[in-house]
């Protein structure tokens, strides 16, 4: 007998969201990813995952907690000078949207005293240009899932505004190496191989300004650095005006955190430099290396970044282009079925072709 307390959802199995049935189409349609499916698919579908095991939530096994001092540090909320509005946000959050009228907010305690930025560099990329550029990014991919360009998912790229820590340093290189050339001759009895070895040393001093980390802890390093570099010409005195209509972050993530990154990146620099001088061997081999970097303060800044977070098949993929250049990053899902698809269709090639060259071989 069904358990009258029963709940029945319908769910895609795409992307997971509400389906609900079209009465043009005649069938489950999901209004996120606009996929459609007919409904002994999808009951076929819910069977399948209503025999995985899950945990049943019910509301008597809750135990009420209150707030701990730490998640109320962590959350503020700020009257909407619009609507009146309660905006709940996060520690980090300096700028933000009304979710009650959509007015564009910013917190200017979150940006004063330590916390206040040095310098900003405005969004010279619109949402529009952010949307082009996703398309562009996805154009020629023919194992990306159709859905994944649907309008109401581009709808969610979001202008944000990243705190970035930009170090100026010094810093001195010595190395020694040893390297080799070989020589090959012959006469007309032998051939001859000749190898020179030789012990290089190479030093530099380089001055670096600007080596950008970003400041939030919220941020994957990896993309803000794939979406370098920004132009520090079009930087500007911080105003806060500059923030209105987009979300802006203060950074959670201290300038001293940052500098072992930051020797990481001014060591590469300068090794990548001292590679050039290093042609023509046969072999380079690094004996001894030393670096010494020499920090400065490191000055506070806000970038432009438009970031598109989304989920298909339960996985997140993230999207970040740089709001000033256009520079843009991310990950792609593969579609199981195109693939397959793509692969049946290789194969079928690749025997038709080898049908065709036997056929001329005869």
């Amino acid at each position: 007998m069904d358990d009258p307390s029963r709940v029945l959802e319908y769910k895609c199995p795409c992307c997971n969201a509400g389906l609900v049935f079209g009465k043009n189409t005649q069938k489950l349609t999901c209004e996120y990813c606009g996929n459609t499916f007919d409904i002994d698919t999808v009951r076929a579908f819910q069977e399948s995952e209503n025999q995985k095991p899950s945990e049943e939530f019910h509301w008597e096994d809750v135990q009420r907690q209150e707030w701990t001092e730490e998640a109320q540090r962590a959350m503020r909320a700020f009257q909407c000078p619009s609507c009146g509005g309660e905006i709940l946000t996060e520690e980090t959050t300096a700028a933000t949207f009304c979710p009650y009228c959509d007015n564009p907010t910013i917190m200017p305690s979150r940006l004063s005293g330590g916390f206040r930025p040095d310098a900003v560099i405005p969004f010279q990329k619109d949402k529009e240009d952010a949307k082009a550029a996703f398309l562009r990014l996805c154009k020629g991919k023919p194992l990306l899932p159709k859905e994944f360009t649907k309008e109401q998912r581009l709808e969610r790229i979001t202008g944000l505004y990243v705190p970035f820590w930009l170090y100026d340093c010094g810093a001195d290189f010595d190395g020694s190496y040893k390297a080799t050339r070989i020589h090959h001759w012959s006469d007309s009895k032998y051939n001859y191989t000749k190898t020179d070895h030789f012990l290089l040393r190479r030093g530099a001093e380089a001055e670096f300004a600007g080596i950008p980390m970003d400041g939030s802890s919220k941020m994957d390093d990896t993309f803000m650095e794939s979406i370098e570099p920004y132009d520090y010409r079009q930087m500007k005195n911080f105003d806060m005006a500059y923030l209105s209509g987009y979300l802006a972050d203060k950074y959670d993530v201290p300038s001293e955190n940052g500098e072992d990154r930051i020797r990481q990146r001014v060591n590469t620099a300068i090794r990548d430099e001292l590679q050039s001088t290093l042609l023509g061997y046969a072999t380079v081999i690094p004996t001894t290396q030393r670096l010494r970097v020499n920090h400065s303060r490191a000055k506070y800044a806000l970038l432009p970044v438009w970031i598109l977070n989304t989920r298909y098949r339960g996985k997140l993929y993230t999207f970040a282009m740089n709001g000033q250049t256009g520079k843009l990053t991310g990950t792609f899902p593969i579609c199981p079925k195109r693939t397959a698809a793509w692969f049946c269709g290789i194969c079928a090639g690749v025997t038709l072709l080898a049908m065709l060259v036997q056929w001329l071989a005869f």
